[in-house]
């Protein structure tokens, strides 16, 4: 027979986390239903020592939001830029993806379908055209960038696994030169995710503000870091969608 104490305190259970990220960080969050950039990081996690650890380290209180995903504490921390180790190129993964109620409906690497499988490594359709693939995506009819980050935290690495997925066009942009200087530092390599503050105005005399992510990558991580770092390749082996 097993213990049933825990039918009279089920709060004195510990948690269980089926995800191996052990938290997520956000450019925006959902106010009134409408999804409203930040000036700073949002970190979303379902530990409670996480959430206090990156509030003592970047600032902000942790509080519950709602959500039907494990990560259902936030934290509106004061930090625009945090430095993160990100171990090569293998721990970012891209695609273009188009999702709908049930799930992703079309992915692709920009030329030969991803997803359905029955379809994949055919032409996939898309405009060759930059301009014309983001305004079909607004549109709704198209694929979007779909490009996810696993990384540590510099200044505490032992929490464990955070992930950074983004939509951001001009994140796609710098893809290929943070994947290369990823690919020559040929290990740990320490980085920056910050959020950039892009102004303009347009024909129109429209004033323009918004905020997107990007990693700056620095070089290697340090060597006392790197050697104390719990090694990535468990959760790099994981399926990246």
């Amino acid at each position: 027979m097993s213990l049933r104490i825990f039918e009279t305190d089920p709060n004195a259970l510990p948690k269980t986390f089926s995800s191996d990220f052990v938290g997520r960080f956000r450019a925006g969050q959902l106010l009134n239903n409408r999804p409203v950039a930040l000036p700073a990081w949002r970190i979303t996690t379902g530990d409670p020592e996480v959430a206090d650890a990156v509030a003592g380290l970047y600032g902000g209180t942790p509080q519950e939001w709602e959500t039907t995903k494990e990560d259902n504490r936030e934290v509106l921390t004061n930090a625009d830029s945090v430095r993160v180790i990100v171990e090569g190129a293998e721990a970012v993964s891209s695609r273009m993806a188009l999702y709908g109620m049930q799930g992703v409906i079309h992915a692709c690497d920009g030329v030969a379908f991803l997803e359905p499988e029955e379809d994949r490594g055919k032409p996939c359709g898309c405009p060759s055209d930059f301009k014309e693939r983001r305004a079909l995506a607004k549109s709704g009819r198209g694929p979007k960038p779909d490009i996810r980050i696993s990384y540590r935290l510099a200044d505490a690495p032992s929490l464990g696994v955070f992930r950074l997925v983004t939509s951001s066009w001009d994140f796609t942009r710098s893809l290929p030169a943070t994947l290369t200087a990823l690919d020559k530092v040929q290990g740990p390599a320490l980085c920056d995710l910050y959020l950039e503050l892009v102004e303009f105005t347009t024909s129109a005399g429209v004033d323009v503000t918004y905020r997107h992510p990007l990693l700056k990558v620095r070089g290697p991580a340090p060597a006392d870091v790197e050697a104390a770092l719990p090694s990535l390749k468990k959760s790099l082996e994981e399926p990246p969608f």
